[in-house]
């Protein structure tokens, strides 16, 4: 069992070092574009000085050439110095912003990759990581259950008052591990089964269990449920029952607002995506997977806010050996 502990703690570590390595890296691009805003600006307000300064040298060549012309005693020679100098220093300028421009696109075209690599693939290695922890979890919290089930049942817990409460503890924990698999259940079912594609997504707390898309469906919202009696029971909120418009609404706005626990740069993507979709139309899945029964039932919400049972007793180990 300690090993079981040693292990989660190691990925819990090296999660949070992808997470910090992540930030940090963000906090690099930002410093860069905020330099490359700073040279534009400074190149365009050059160009501009140059170009201004050529123009009013070349008038004032004009005006002496004019003078000279109707015989005035005039020397234009300093001012086709100078105006060589302020062409010359003009094309310098023009030139090293075609140089920064060059430079800028190979920048650009740097810098989506790595964005793409920090929203989607990050996304998909914390994912990846989170399920292996929710599965050590529940076996260690499985392991906690049967010690303080067998010590309860010698007849000697009552000279331990700590077993009670072990026990409260485990099957706190037991819980959560089974909301955990549940929610693993649901996302095998729905991409092996249905052909959806689950969608990078950082899983925030009281949020989206699981997102999918399906072709013409860029965002399907999914509810994953465990029960003993294989019953969709959705949890009530002050912006409507989970997995409804209102709800959707609410937390489409929080995945988008950088101050938001729910925030992630994945997140917002499919945040504004529901609020340009209209969350009355981003469709919704529940499955409600039942541990004992080892079965599973898909349910979708229907047009008039009510859930329909789409199919009923999927088999959950007929997709183990495919999970595994």
């Amino acid at each position: 069992m300690a090993q079981v502990v040693a292990d989660r703690e190691a990925i819990q570590e090296f999660r949070q070092a992808l997470l910090t390595l992540a930030a940090r890296l963000q906090e690099v691009l930002a410093a860069v574009d905020a330099g490359i805003a700073r040279s534009e600006t400074s190149l365009s307000l050059a160009e501009a000085r140059s170009r201004q300064r050529v123009y009013q040298l070349r008038n004032e060549l004009d005006y002496c050439l004019s003078a000279a012309a109707y015989g005035y005693p005039v020397d234009c020679s300093s001012l086709y110095y100078a105006l060589d100098q302020a062409e010359e220093y003009l094309n310098w300028v023009l030139a090293l912003k075609r140089r920064f421009n060059d430079a800028l696109r190979w920048y650009d075209s740097t810098r989506n990759r790595l964005e793409k690599l920090l929203t989607h693939q990050l996304s998909q290695s914390i994912a990846f990581l989170d399920r292996r922890i929710s599965a050590l979890e529940a076996y260690h919290a499985t392991q906690l259950l049967e010690t303080a089930t067998a010590i309860a049942g010698s007849g000697i817990w009552q000279l331990m008052g700590a077993v009670p409460a072990l026990l409260r503890r485990s099957q706190a924990g037991l819980n959560k591990a089974l909301g955990d698999v549940g929610e693993e259940i649901a996302a095998v079912i729905l991409s092996r089964r249905y052909g959806l594609q689950e969608l990078p997504f950082t899983q925030p707390t009281h949020g989206f269990d699981r997102v999918f898309a399906a072709p013409g469906l860029p965002v399907i919202v999914v509810e994953s449920k465990t029960s003993s009696r294989g019953k969709l029971r959705l949890r009530q909120t002050n912006k409507g029952q989970q997995a409804s418009p209102g709800w959707i609404a609410d937390k489409s706005v929080r995945m988008a607002d950088p101050n938001s626990t729910q925030w992630s740069p994945v997140n917002e993507r499919i945040g504004r995506l529901i609020q340009e979709m209209g969350a009355q139309n981003v469709p919704s899945l529940a499955v409600v997977t039942d541990p004992a029964r080892r079965v599973a039932d898909v349910y979708a919400r229907d047009a008039a806010g009510g859930w329909t049972l789409l199919e009923g007793e999927i088999r959950v180990d007929d997709y183990a050996d495919e999970e595994g």
